[in-house]
């Protein structure tokens, strides 16, 4: 059996550390995308692009927004990328749509995704609506930025602009999509004082979002969703 006294080990480390230095590559590949869709109820009135938050999946995600469809809007609910068994290695499962890890090619590869399904849904005929939850706000916000496609709106719920948008680049065109903000009074990552601070700190940036407030948490409130798209569809 060999024992490594302390000086020795330390030269072992050393001549390790003294190895070639990994490179980092990236390659782009093929991956099936996963959304969903729920029809109108009669005519086709408004088009909602509903991006949802971490650890969500599409397909639950999607049903909250129901009753939209009695207002005659298709609702389409794009699912992020990237899944994982959120406890442990087995049971439930969620989706994201990056993480800090290789944030920015996350970036870019949601913003193509998105574009694509766009153009395979053929979106555009009637109003564009863009709804992002807690992590699909900033997902929906770097797309808006990434196109020039028409948007009828931009709601974010429980959540705000990500740090790095485009303010100066995108101010003009975002005076002109009417903007909401939906809070709930005990969301437990965005306080009271969080709120106000944000509210403030959007409006500095030349974007004032009517707010709406609810009783409840971090959740969809579908009664904020029904308010909006009451006033926005004639």
């Amino acid at each position: 059996m060999l024992f490594l006294f302390p000086s020795a080990l330390r030269s072992v480390i050393r001549i390790w550390h003294m190895g070639s230095k990994a490179k980092e590559h990236t390659l782009k590949v093929q991956k099936t995308a996963r959304f969903y869709t729920l029809e109108p109820m009669g005519e086709h009135r408004a088009d909602l692009l509903a991006i949802h938050g971490y650890r969500q999946l599409g397909k639950y995600f999607i049903h909250q927004f129901s009753a939209l469809t009695k207002l005659g809007v298709r609702v389409i609910v794009p699912e992020g990328l990237h899944r994982f068994y959120i406890d442990g290695y087995s049971g439930r499962v969620g989706a994201s749509w990056m993480t800090k890890e290789d944030r920015l090619s996350d970036i870019d590869d949601y913003i193509a995704y998105l574009s694509r399904l766009y153009e395979s849904m053929e979106l555009g005929k009637v109003p564009l609506h863009i709804l992002g939850f807690s992590q699909g706000g900033p997902t929906a916000c770097r797309w808006l930025a990434s196109t020039e496609v028409a948007i009828s709106s931009l709601i974010l719920h429980s959540t705000v602009f990500p740090n790095d948008f485009d303010f100066e680049g995108q101010r003009d065109r975002l005076r002109e999509i009417p903007s909401f903000a939906i809070f709930g009074d005990d969301d437990p990552f965005a306080s009271e004082a969080t709120i106000q601070e944000k509210m403030a700190w959007m409006e500095a940036k030349g974007i004032a979002p009517v707010l709406l407030r609810f009783k409840g948490g971090h959740v969809i409130h579908i009664n904020s969703m029904m308010l909006i798209f009451n006033r926005l569809i004639d």
